[in-house]
């Protein structure tokens, strides 16, 4: 399952949204760039176990990038559950904007 965007455009939007909403400012310079990189690198590699039919689970999706972001950001691991939530809401934001997300 993947979705026709331009990646750098999500990429883009996401980190926007994080910098607007203002809750990670205590990060270093590049740490946000970086959690950013590694939620959507969590987010394909979910993707891509999926198949081509199959439907996007929010559920296991955040079960991976939670998991994930503990793994790779252990000075972070308080953080991972939130920047994994919002990450999700605002890839969701960014599909429905773009119209490539369908509801059932």
């Amino acid at each position: 399952m993947t979705y026709d965007v331009d990646k750098l455009e999500m990429r883009t939007y996401i980190l926007d949204k994080f910098r607007k909403e203002g809750d990670f400012k205590f990060l270093k310079e590049g740490e946000l760039e970086r959690m950013v990189d590694a939620l959507l690198a969590l987010d394909q590699g979910y993707m891509d176990t999926l198949g081509e039919e199959a439907e996007y689970d929010d559920d296991a999706a955040y079960d991976i990038l939670f998991a994930g972001m503990q793994a790779q950001f252990d000075n972070y691991k308080i953080y991972a559950m939130r920047l994994s939530e919002d990450y999700l809401d605002f890839v969701e934001e960014y599909l429905v904007s773009v119209d490539a997300i369908e509801w059932d």
